[in-house]
C-alpha cells in the first residue's frame, strides 16, 4: 500500500513539473522595430507625426508623436486600437524603445497573447531630463487591444511583463491614468 501511495505522489509531482515547465516554455517572444529610421512617414508636422512601421502578422503598427509624446495605434481588419499612452501611462513628455516584444505561444505567432513596449516619461516638468523606463504591457486578443499594465523599472521588469501576458487570465484595460496603481 505505501508503495502505491508513493507511486501516486511521485506521478503528481512529476505532472506538476511537466505541466509547470510547459507553462513556463509554452510562450515566446518575437520583435519588430519601431526606430523611425525603420519606419516610413505617412504624416508630419510642426507638432508631431505619424510613422506607419514594421507589421506583425495582421496586425500592423502606426507610431504617433505629439507634443513631446509618443504612443501606439494598432490597426487590424480596418479597426484601429489607439492605446493612448500620454492619458493611460503618464501624461508627461514620453518617447518609445526602438522595438516592440510581441508575446505569442511557441511557435504559434498567429496565436498572440498581447504586445510589450518599453516607455520612457519625464517625471516632471521642472526637471525634463530626468524620467523613469516604464514597460507598457497591452493584451491583444480577438476582440480588443488596450494597454492592461505599467511595469515600473526594476531588475525584474521584462519578466513582470511577460508573467502578465503569460498568466492566461482575463487582464482588464486600464482606463485614463489607472496605471498610477501598478501590478
Amino acid at each position: 500500500m505505501n508503495n502505491k501511495i508513493t507511486f501516486i505522489i511521485l506521478s503528481s509531482l512529476i505532472s506538476l513539473s511537466i505541466y509547470a515547465k510547459n507553462e513556463i516554455t509554452s510562450n515566446t517572444s518575437s520583435y519588430t522595430s519601431i526606430e523611425e529610421k525603420d519606419c516610413r512617414t505617412l504624416d508630419s508636422d510642426g507638432v508631431g507625426s505619424i510613422q506607419s512601421c514594421e507589421p506583425f502578422e495582421d496586425i500592423t503598427v502606426k507610431v504617433i508623436e505629439g507634443d513631446l509624446r509618443q504612443s501606439i495605434i494598432l490597426t487590424r481588419e480596418g479597426k484601429e486600437y489607439n492605446l493612448n499612452f500620454w492619458s493611460i501611462i503618464s501624461p508627461m513628455f514620453s518617447y518609445l524603445g526602438s522595438k516592440i516584444e510581441w508575446r505569442h505561444e511557441l511557435e504559434k505567432p498567429k496565436n498572440l497573447k498581447g504586445m510589450i513596449v518599453r516607455f520612457e516619461a519625464s517625471d516632471n516638468f521642472d526637471n525634463l531630463d530626468k524620467h523613469s523606463s516604464y514597460l507598457v504591457v497591452s493584451k491583444i486578443t480577438k476582440d480588443n487591444m488596450c494597454v492592461v499594465a505599467k511595469v515600473p523599472p526594476s531588475e525584474e521588469q521584462n519578466k513582470v511583463a511577460r508573467k502578465i501576458l503569460d498568466s492566461n487570465k482575463s487582464l482588464p484595460c486600464l482606463k485614463e491614468f489607472d496605471a498610477n496603481q501598478t501590478k
